[in-house]
């Protein structure tokens, strides 16, 4: 039963990602030739990320942490690095600002800045390509910051500038550039941030020599900019579990669309006995068959199987006997053609054959003697040897035909007369060129 969020359509063509499938069923190679359906762990996922994403923190439950560890690796670790290389070549320009105020110590500032930007960039590179742990990556940029904001106030509490106190202000832009390379763990932003705060605070009072205004001043516009930056890192990391569960539900859901899909594709498509194509199919196969034929100039060859002394067998030992006996028809029947060649199911106990790309003629009646000779061998079914036979009507393209309707025309009654004519054998086109099993073409 198919979902209920599936509304399907199709058309005689199937789509393009069900290609690989359906060329097998159109050479005549059986039913799906794969598992097709969900499997039901990921349904149960799927139950249980729409769980998760229904409570309001979207907590991303346990039997998921694995793939969100990799969600969250693949979708960020490009945005860590970046938002690292940036703060540091950002830190080491601020050494612009550290020749105007503090000029009596740029010399060091730009060594210090210059160190701490090459190292800072080339661990961060080398972790990025190796390291497993996003986390550790997060936690690493966390320590950065730190460790430049200690070099800030260092060079700060060295110099005898003059307003040293006013551009210890600037600091303040440490926990922003922070907070925004915490993505995947807001608890690592807040941890991170007491401590930077802890650090900046220190570093203003000691730099300001304890004037309360300065510190109160530089409180407020920190206290602002840290809420603002922890606020953007949980969005950040709320919006990550939404969006990977959001993809959980959605992957699952796919996959039941393209399950569904195909099981429409092969009921509307394929007979459901033999898994054979059906005349549905027959026709698109013969369409494209005889477009090839056309353009490489080759000959195509449809053949009309009818079998012999089937309807006995059907009246004596009953339908379940006679759909076991067209099953093994059409097993026998597929291990006679080529890949690129179609056998179809044409209805009752008719088949039909489409042969492409002959450069002759008697490559169909040698391809039909085959068949008669694969038929007339007994078959055992439920413990019972039965033998029929089978007839064969051949049409040739384009020596009896240019069209498919004028094609099957031509074979339709070809086998007739090969019936008439004796049965178990075969006649070719319009001239009825009769052969038999036993005196192949």
């Amino acid at each position: 039963m198919l979902p209920s969020y599936v509304r399907v359509t199709y058309t005689l063509s199937e789509p393009v990602w069900h290609l690989s499938y359906t060329r097998r069923i159109a050479h005549g190679h059986g039913k799906l030739m794969m598992d097709s359906s969900v499997p039901a762990q990921d349904t149960q996922l799927r139950h249980i990320a729409a769980d998760a994403l229904a409570r309001r923190a979207a907590p991303v439950p346990d039997a998921l942490l694995d793939r969100f560890a990799a969600f969250v690796d693949e979708r960020n670790r490009p945005y860590i690095f970046t938002v690292i290389l940036v703060g540091a070549l950002g830190y080491l320009l601020f050494a612009v600002g550290d020749f105007v105020v503090i000029r009596d110590m740029f010399t060091m500032s730009l060594t210090l800045r210059i160190l701490f930007a090459v190292t800072v960039i080339s661990l961060t590179a080398l972790l990025v390509r190796r390291a497993n742990n996003l986390s550790l990556l997060e936690a690493l940029g966390a320590l950065y910051v730190h460790i430049a904001t200690v070099i800030w106030f260092f060079l700060l509490y060295g110099s005898e500038g003059s307003q040293i106190g006013v551009y210890a202000h600037a600091s303040v832009i440490f926990v922003l550039w922070m907070n925004l390379g915490i993505c995947a763990r807001f608890t690592t932003a807040v941890v991170s941030s007491l401590t930077l705060t802890l650090v900046v605070l220190y570093g203003v009072w000691i730099v300001n020599d304890g004037n309360l205004l300065r510190f109160f001043i530089y409180s407020t516009l920190h206290a602002s900019v840290l809420v603002f930056s922890l606020v953007v890192s949980w969005f950040h990391a709320f919006n990550q579990r939404r969006l990977f569960l959001l993809g959980v539900i959605d992957k699952v859901n796919s996959a039941e669309l393209k399950h569904a899909n195909r099981q429409l594709w092969t009921q509307a498509h394929t007979d459901t006995l033999t898994g054979l194509p059906n005349r549905a199919l027959l026709e698109d196969r013969l369409t494209q068959a005889l477009a090839n034929a056309r353009r490489d100039e080759r000959k195509l060859a449809v053949l009309f199987v009818d079998l012999d002394r089937f309807k006995p067998v059907n009246d004596t030992y009953g339908h379940a006997v006679g759909d076991h006996l067209l099953v093994q028809v059409a097993q026998r029947m597929r291990a006679l053609i080529r890949e690129s060649d179609t056998v179809a199911r044409f209805g009752g106990d008719e088949f039909v054959v489409v042969l492409s790309g002959l450069k002759t003629g008697e490559v169909a009646t040698n391809k039909a003697n085959e068949i008669i000779r694969a038929l007339t061998e007994p078959f055992r079914v439920e413990g019972l040897e039965i033998s029929i036979g089978c007839s064969i009507g051949i049409a040739l393209y384009p020596d009896h035909g240019n069209d498919e309707l004028s094609l099957q025309q031509v074979a339709d009654r070809a086998v007739y007369e090969a019936k008439e004519y004796g049965r178990n054998c075969a006649r070719v086109g319009c001239d009825l060129e009769a052969v038999s099993s036993e005196d192949p073409l």
